[in-house]
């Protein structure tokens, strides 16, 4: 019986012990679990200040967590959305495929065709390699094979992480307005936010969208809602459709900083040509501004101001075809 009793006695004594370990390991860890987990909700929710804060107090606390890939992909990520001077240096050392499309992402970002092409080149047969041709194509204008490409049904799109696959509703969303299918064009944009409502490339298809359509308030409000997210590197897509709705709503203060904007923009000459095309269409003067949009298309104009500023051509082109057959005509029945 005493037996017994020591040896209950021995038990309880090694459960508390292992308790109060748990508790003294619960109470050092505990900290650490908790803001990994909010880096995560952060990231989820593209809340970017939230996630500096959360990396910086790892980085003060986290000791040798940060050699965790979790946190180091976290800054990565980070650093792609809102631009870094050193990050192309640092994607280069990885040779995984999912840094590796990072890196082609941030080239095709800083407009460098050429080094984008020969870092998606190897990765070709895979899903993440068939998503980085079909950018190329849409960014050379070709929306019809950018659509192809992606919905290419060799490939398992379901397998691509959640982020590349909100990016491929968005690519098809683009490649189909660029298209004129502006039904398949809402059909992807929503099926993008399905995946990552608070992704800010879905705000930016949005904004696109209500531009085309001449949705002029919505698109002033989505606007706003852009240049709030003051986190966000400038791009000559947005800053061109910006110049283009500044001109629609004569807002010059607009028009004159956005194509200052553009001027400090990788690309920025082509789309100044082109915002200044469309500018002097509208006052009505046809050739002068056909001269400027293809301007802009010889200076290197892509994805869809490439396809719109085209289009713009071939309209004013026949036209003006139009506008000489009548007068013939007016001169003949002159004579």
């Amino acid at each position: 019986m005493q037996k017994r009793r020591k040896h209950n006695l021995k038990k309880r004594r090694q459960f508390t012990y292992l308790l109060c370990l748990l508790i003294i390991f619960m109470i050092i860890v505990g900290p650490w679990v908790w803001h990994i987990e909010q880096l995560g909700e952060a990231k989820n929710a593209y809340n970017i200040q939230k996630v500096n804060e959360e990396l910086r107090w790892l980085e003060g606390h986290g000791g040798l967590l940060n050699k965790f890939s979790l946190i180091t992909d976290a800054k990565l990520w980070l650093e792609l959305n809102v631009g870094s001077q050193d990050l192309e240096s640092k994607l280069t050392k990885y040779q995984d495929d999912q840094h590796r499309f990072w890196l082609f992402l941030l080239h095709l970002q800083d407009g460098k065709m050429t080094e984008a092409q020969s870092v998606i080149g190897p990765m070709s047969g895979t899903t993440l390699g068939q998503l980085g041709q079909a950018l190329m194509s849409l960014a050379q204008g070709d929306a019809e094979g950018s659509r192809r490409l992606l919905t290419d049904s060799e490939f398992d799109w379901m397998k691509l992480p959640r982020q590349e696959q909100t990016l491929r509703h968005l690519t098809l969303a683009q490649a189909a307005m660029i298209s004129g299918d502006h039904q398949s064009t809402k059909v992807e944009l929503e099926a993008a936010r399905g995946l990552e409502s608070n992704n800010p490339a879905c705000l930016s298809m949005a904004f696109d969208i209500a531009i085309e359509e001449g949705q002029w308030a919505k698109a002033l409000e989505l606007s706003q809602s852009i240049g709030a997210q003051t986190w966000r590197p400038k791009t000559t897509l947005f800053e061109t459709k910006k110049a283009v709705f500044a001109i629609h709503e004569n807002n010059l203060q607009v028009l004159s900083d956005s194509l200052a904007s553009l001027k400090e923009l990788l690309g920025g000459e082509a789309c100044i040509n082109y915002v200044n095309g469309i500018r002097t269409i509208n006052k009505g003067q046809l050739q002068e501004g056909k001269n400027l949009l293809e301007h802009a298309l010889n200076s290197g104009l892509d994805g869809g101001l490439k396809a719109d500023a085209q289009k713009a051509v071939e309209q004013i082109t026949e036209r003006q075809k139009a506008d000489k057959a009548l007068r013939s005509i007016a001169e003949g029945n002159a004579e």
